[in-house]
């Protein structure tokens, strides 16, 4: 399984090794949920616009989409179609 901390900047894994859970306050780890929560936000929105500015290769070259034709598709569709659900499954293989 590789590791998912590696995608954290330095700061969040320090935060990550050094939080005391157990005896940490109830606003410590409001405070880290919250951050947690804002950054998946964050994440959707980047998605989003990903998604949005990716445009089917074949649909730019002024041919039938791959999507439409259901044809082998090109990158841009490959990654559309990729979800967050995909995205899991790959962190823990």
């Amino acid at each position: 399984m590789p590791d998912w901390t590696e995608r954290l900047t330095e700061k969040e894994r320090t935060d990550l090794h050094e939080t005391d859970y157990e005896s940490a306050t109830t606003t410590e780890l409001q405070d880290l949920h919250l951050s947690a929560l804002r950054t998946v936000a964050a994440l959707r929105a980047l998605v989003g616009e990903k998604d949005g500015a990716l445009v089917c290769s074949y649909a730019m070259r002024g041919l039938d989409p791959c999507y439409r034709s259901r044809g082998t598709p090109c990158v841009p569709c490959h990654v559309r179609a990729l979800t967050e659900d995909d995205m899991r499954k790959r962190m823990e293989e």
